[in-house]
């Protein structure tokens, strides 16, 4: 007998209009009501616990007393039986408009008839965090106990007939240096970063000059598997549980024998918020007897984008420093660090909240600047200071709502440094020498003395008239070896 199983992974394309420059030509539409978000898998080795599968957020701006929010996911199994709320809760604005989310519901545990649902008698402080772009046209969350995700709106099909270039990079899951399998990312041979042309018409969506490399650290190159530059790849829009999505390749089937054997879909699913923030789910498969899929644009379970900024906003050059990274580095941003774990590793991974760049640099950043003067004499190119948040003595998590925090304007420590680089001498936005340095006094770092570096990826550009930094390293040096992402947006 054969089944045919929903697919597990899927984000909307919203629609585009013809021009270039930092963002997607979108109208951006104003929040009158509950806005749905996508977030695509996120898995890894953060935690044992975590939710490795896509989901949707329902956030209400404009609800009283106070904005609110609903996480959903959607699965056929013997856990969970369609559409299942698994969070609920309030949403607090605070310093520099980063979002405290406050739980007044959870699912518990989960069955085939629902939830062992838990009802807080009071609320929930500190339960999440989220980073919104204006007029909900996209960001990013973490709820406690799960790692980071994108937030990706469902608006419509995508409508665009003059192709747009976009940068990508991986959205990693645990580093390995075996053969690839589901959840795991190998550096030396899997993609990093890349570029890609997007248009699209009626129901279809082509994906053309699909570019795609390793990581400089490991020799740069394309991976063996990557698609020809010269391949157009076709998706198709249509409505799903998470909106109206677009999946890729557009009607694929893979058949799994022994046992019984089953038709399952192999695709990745794609969204473009009316920002121009582009997610990626690689589609990854609920059983295990399901062969590995590689997916259109990164590897590890997804790929985070934004579009090439425009050549009339600064182009790149060589040697020397630019005006538009000038402008980058000089920014303030919220964001999240994401430690994706190592395989075959019990030591879990890492995901928190983050604050990135100061108007003025504190004493604080002295100490990190002497430990990486104790470990190179090379000077910093384009450094970008910053870090997660004091800990909350309570809960043991960092905690941006403290009030020592919010009363320093909501900054947070200074045990991280970005350091970009230099741009791409051929493509704006692009900086693939860029470095992190991880301060001494991290979780992560096994050095009880000095910071040490993480070589890195970084794509930056504008998304709703703010500038965005997301970032891809592999880490060798701390515990767990692992790959990182940082994933900022310019704050209020």
């Amino acid at each position: 007998m054969s089944h045919k199983t929903l697919p597990l992974a899927v984000l909307s394309f919203v629609a585009l209009l013809a021009g270039c420059g930092g963002s997607a030509h979108i109208p951006a539409a104003t929040a009158s009501g509950p806005q749905l978000y996508m977030t695509p898998t996120i898995s890894g080795g953060y935690s044992s616990s975590a939710t490795a599968k896509p989901a949707t957020y329902s956030v209400d701006d404009k609800a009283q007393p106070l904005p609110t929010f609903v996480q959903d996911t959607y699965a056929f199994s013997d856990k969970q039986s369609g559409a299942q709320i698994q969070y609920s809760g309030n949403v607090v604005t605070l310093s520099r408009g980063l979002r405290e989310l406050e739980l007044t519901y959870a699912c518990g545990s989960t069955t085939v008839t629902g939830c062992t649902g838990i009802h807080y008698n009071s609320l929930q402080p500190a339960s999440g965090w989220a980073v919104e772009l204006a007029d909900q046209s996209g960001g990013l969350v973490q709820l406690t106990g799960q790692p980071f995700a994108p937030l990706v709106p469902a608006v419509t099909c995508p409508s665009m007939k003059s192709a747009e270039t976009f940068l990508f990079v991986t959205l990693p899951a645990r580093l390995t240096a075996a053969s690839p399998v589901r959840n795991t990312w190998n550096a030396q041979h899997e993609t990093a970063y890349g570029s890609v042309d997007i248009s699209a018409s009626g129901s279809t969506v082509n994906l053309a000059k699909i570019n795609q490399y390793i990581l400089p650290s490991e020799g740069g190159g394309t991976p063996a598997n990557a698609p020809s530059t010269s391949v157009t790849v076709t998706g198709a829009c249509s409505p799903t549980v998470y909106g109206e999505t677009v999946a890729v390749p557009a009607n694929p089937t893979t058949t799994i024998t022994g046992g019984v054997t089953q038709t399952t879909d192999p695709q990745a699913m794609m969204g473009i918020g009316p920002s121009g923030l582009l997610v990626e789910d690689n589609g990854t498969f609920a059983q295990n007897s399901a062969p590995y899929y590689e997916n259109t644009l990164g590897a590890g379970t997804g790929a985070i984008g934004l579009p090439v900024p425009s050549s009339t906003i600064d182009p790149p050059r060589t040697g020397q420093s630019d005006s538009f990274t000038a402008s980058v580095v000089g920014a303030q941003y919220l964001g999240f660090l994401y430690g994706s774990g190592s395989s075959g590793s019990s030591t879990n991974g890492f995901s928190s909240v983050a604050s990135f760049g100061f108007p003025t640099l504190p004493s604080s950043c002295k100490t990190l600047m002497a430990q990486i003067a104790a470990k190179t004499a090379t000077s910093l190119v384009n450094p970008i200071y910053g870090g997660d948040f004091p800990v909350n003595t309570t809960t043991g998590l960092p905690d941006p709502s403290l009030p020592s925090v919010q009363t320093n304007g909501g900054y947070g420590n200074c045990d991280f440094v970005v350091d970009l680089g230099l741009q791409s001498s051929t493509t704006n936005g692009l900086y693939e020498g860029a470095t992190v340095w991880v301060g001494a006094s991290t979780a992560t770092n096994t050095s009880t003395a000095n910071a040490y570096s993480i070589p890195a990826v970084a794509i930056a550009g504008t998304l709703n008239g703010k500038y965005a930094i997301f970032l891809i390293g592999e880490d060798t040096v701390g515990s767990p070896n692992q790959a990182w992402g940082i994933y900022l947006l310019q704050s209020n």
